[in-house]
């Protein structure tokens, strides 16, 4: 059987031959292909903007423009908080956030686990409204798909907030107004990363996205923004894309299985693509395969364990980051705004792109727990809202 490493030798031998054949050519006064030399000069104006837009975006600074006032909490509230999945730490995370930012004002919070399906976290929330919660936090859990539970909590008026829920569908943008998210621009996310993967690779990308599009702010935020980036022939002229779904039930199989056929069927492939935890077992699938070789990874959310993989060149590269502890401690301010009869207000979270060249500006907690946002914002919070 010959190796995948034999195979791209063999594809590097035969271009290189056809390389010296083309330059020959050229030499000897052969025809010129208009059209080809046309492509390579879209193809070097794509990657001088990718990298611009990337380089942007790595450089991004981080400050407080979150409120600058807010009701005081009023303690002894009941918080329920359901989490997407406590499997991946993309739920799991902000899920935790939540919970200390309940304690340290004095509320009784209760993280729920929705599973990773809709019925489960239905469940959950009828859970919570039987059981009288005062407030209601969605962690990455569509409302949309659980609106007979969520409508319960409404008519029982308790306040429901949600986390990377933003108005993509028509279903949410009936209920944005009542039922406030906290987000940061999840497309511009994705696009971002598609523009470092055509800088990085000189416009020669050929791209596995790992899709998880039960997700929401996956399939129209990161997935939208870095698929139509990298599927725009003026952005990349030579970029090539295949899509692989798995579900959130399959999360710790389905990614590293698909990501290892598809590179054994494909050994041209160069880039591998998905969030948190899908990123992180799907490069540690191909280490263990033996096929990292010339395999890039680009993802989200910038967790700790993504980080260390970044640091320590393992597939992973890039990773582009919003803190989601912020914004989970963002979406407990709404809470309390809601409970005191007042509106949500902007909450504005910012978000970077970390690579091997910038790793050096975070911080040990960021290291530890995932990026927090280059802003002590537990301690803005806890002003605003006169706690100690």
């Amino acid at each position: 059987m010959v190796s995948d490493r034999s195979r791209r030798g063999r594809r590097s031998i035969v271009g290189a031959l056809f390389l010296i054949l083309a330059l020959a050519v050229t030499a000897c006064g052969g025809g010129q292909d208009n059209s080809s030399s046309g492509r390579g000069d879209s193809t070097s104006q794509a990657v001088k903007d990718a990298q611009a837009a990337a380089e942007k975006v790595l450089a991004a600074p981080s400050g407080w423009e979150g409120p600058t006032s807010a009701p005081k909490p009023q303690p002894g509230k009941r918080l329920a908080i359901i989490s997407c999945a406590q499997l991946t730490e993309g739920c799991n995370r902000p899920s935790r956030a939540a919970e200390d930012a309940a304690k340290r004002i004095g509320w009784q919070p209760t993280i729920f686990d929705g599973a990773g399906t809709a019925d489960k976290q239905l469940a959950a929330i009828d859970s919570a409204v039987d059981a009288k919660y005062d407030a209601i936090i969605l962690m990455l859990t569509d409302p949309s798909q659980v609106s007979a539970a969520v409508q319960r909590a409404v008519d029982a008026k308790i306040p429901v907030v949600t986390l990377g829920e933003p108005a993509y569908t028509d279903a949410r943008k009936k209920t944005i107004d009542q039922i406030p998210d906290v987000s940061h621009d999840w497309v511009a996310t994705g696009t971002a990363i598609g523009d470092y993967m055509i800088w990085k690779s000189d416009g020669k990308v050929d791209a596995l996205l790992l899709h998880g599009s039960e997700t929401v702010v996956v399939k129209y935020g990161q997935f939208k923004g870095t698929y139509e980036k990298l599927t725009d022939k003026q952005a990349c002229p030579d970029c090539r894309v295949t899509v692989k779904e798995f579900t959130i039930a399959g999360l710790t199989t389905q990614p590293p299985a698909l990501a290892t056929a598809a590179v054994q069927a494909d050994p041209a492939i160069n880039w591998v693509w998905c969030y948190d935890f899908c990123l992180a077992n799907a490069s540690k699938a191909l280490i263990a395969a033996n096929l990292q070789e010339d395999i890039k990874g680009a993802g989200f959310d910038c967790n700790a364990e993504n980080l260390q993989l970044i640091r320590d060149g393992k597939v992973q590269v890039v990773c582009i980051a919003d803190p989601r502890d912020w914004e989970a401690w963002a979406t407990v301010d709404i809470a309390n705004r809601l409970m005191q009869g007042q509106k949500a207000v902007e909450q504005n979270i910012p978000v970077r792109l970390f690579d091997k060249s910038n790793l050096n500006e975070l911080s040990p907690t960021d290291l530890k727990d995932g990026w927090q946002g280059g802003v002590d914002f537990r301690a803005k919070y806890l002003a605003i809202w006169g706690v100690q």
